[in-house]
């Protein structure tokens, strides 16, 4: 298979979402629009390409996931921390961020950012 350099996807490949249809590459033969018969190892090394290519910038990716803008900066991800507490707790945490028209979330960064600074 060709490793790609350009914009993705290439021209002659139409990428399309169909959850509905499974084939069975061991049995089935299906042609790209090349004529090259896509088995799994093509699939394999396709999926391998669209990541190298990602990694190197040459496709573009947005950034944005529908979630919170990072903390870290534009375009990186803001790594998590995260811990189990009491229901209780929980519970306590939700009512004090609504009263102060925070997330639970922000409010633990609060409280996590003041009890590193208080050593």
């Amino acid at each position: 298979m060709t490793e790609h350099r350009e914009v993705w996807p290439p021209e002659d490949i139409e990428l399309a979402l169909d959850d509905n249809s499974e084939i069975d590459s061991d049995f089935e033969e299906v042609l790209d629009g090349k004529g090259n018969r896509i088995t799994d190892a093509y699939v394999a090394d396709a999926i391998a390409d669209v990541h190298r290519a990602i990694d190197e910038g040459r496709v573009p990716v947005s950034t944005s996931r529908g979630g919170r803008p990072s903390l870290t900066g534009e375009g990186t991800h803001s790594p998590r921390v995260s811990f189990r507490v009491p229901e209780e707790l929980r519970e306590r945490a939700r009512s004090r961020a609504e009263r102060e028209g925070k997330t639970v979330s922000a409010l633990a960064r609060e409280a996590f950012e003041e009890f590193l600074r208080a050593g």
